[in-house]
């Protein structure tokens, strides 16, 4: 098995995990807000968490359209990388309850979704730092981090009743 196709195998496994959880997600919200029940800053929460499964989902799907054509999966990243920023952003500067843990959560996403727009817009980027990876390995290693984050917001999102504020 060549490096390409392992790296491909990767994101369509990646991609239906993702879209797994965010399947589960869905089923744990139709539980919580029966009937559409609950203050629309914990519905939007509801959907800030939502973004965590299905952008990563949706960049890792669509970098295996065509692994051949390198600016697809680089545009497909670069786009789904702003839109995760935007939503950390909307989350830090919107109003209502934040626990601590939760805002280090949102930095932490913040972080990851800028380092996969910066790799997108700039793949050599890693050879010029000294990796030895390639780019598409380095934006597979930050969805993961993305994905393990998502989780533990989801948990968060469960656990204390003080987290909802979000975009």
């Amino acid at each position: 098995m060549t490096l390409a196709a392992s790296i491909e195998g990767f994101y369509l496994t990646f991609a239906q995990i993702a879209f797994a959880l965010l399947g589960l997600w869905w089923i744990v919200l139709q539980l919580k807000y029966s009937g559409g029940a609950g203050a629309t800053r914990r519905r939007r929460h509801a959907y800030g968490v939502t973004l965590f499964f299905l952008i990563p989902g949706v960049m890792a799907l669509l970098s295996a359209v065509n692994p051949e054509v390198g600016e697809l999966w680089r545009l497909a990243f670069g786009i789904s990388g702003g839109i995760g920023i935007a939503e950390a952003i909307l989350y830090l500067t919107s109003e209502g309850g934040r626990t601590r843990a939760g805002t280090l959560l949102r930095l932490a996403g913040l972080v990851i979704y800028v380092l996969i727009v910066v790799f997108a817009i700039y793949p050599s980027l890693v050879v010029e730092l000294g990796g030895t990876l390639g780019a598409k390995e380095v934006e597979a290693i930050l969805l993961g981090l993305l994905l393990i984050v998502g989780v533990h917001v989801a948990w968060l999102s469960l656990t204390e009743s003080e987290e909802t504020a979000g975009a």
